[in-house]
């Protein structure tokens, strides 16, 4: 695991692996490093694939997994997850938000802790007529 990510927790998937330049659903729920929970004002995602749950705390959408749509951190601490797996991830600032922070959301140079489950199934963007 790269430096600056640390595995708190791995529960293995039984699915396919998870592999980049991909698309797939996932919960992702995350955490300032004393425990408070990021709580989302917007969903972010694909249009119609992203959703907000638990007030905020919980989002659920489509990712490609890239760099540029995912923070350092969740890009190389996915790495080797099945679909249907769940890891929670130490994030340090400078693989996530780093000195810049999301203001009024997540403070510069914050530590996260980030639980990323992959769902059963990609998303199907024949189905979603997105391409």
């Amino acid at each position: 695991m790269r430096s600056g990510i640390r595995i708190l927790e791995d529960t293995p998937g039984d699915g396919p692996l998870v592999e980049r330049q991909h698309v797939y659903r996932l919960r992702l729920r995350m955490w300032l490093n004393r425990g408070e929970p990021v709580r989302w004002t917007t969903a972010w995602g694909f249009v119609d694939q992203a959703r907000l749950e638990d007030d905020g705390a919980t989002l659920v959408t489509c990712v490609r997994i890239d760099r540029r749509s995912l923070i350092s951190g969740l890009f190389y601490g996915v790495d080797g997850m099945r679909l249907g797996g769940t890891r929670r991830l130490e994030i340090s600032p400078h693989l996530a938000y780093g000195e810049q922070g999301v203001p009024g959301l997540i403070p510069k140079d914050a530590v996260l802790v980030a639980e990323v489950m992959w769902l059963e199934e990609p998303l199907d963007f024949a189905r979603s007529g997105q391409k």
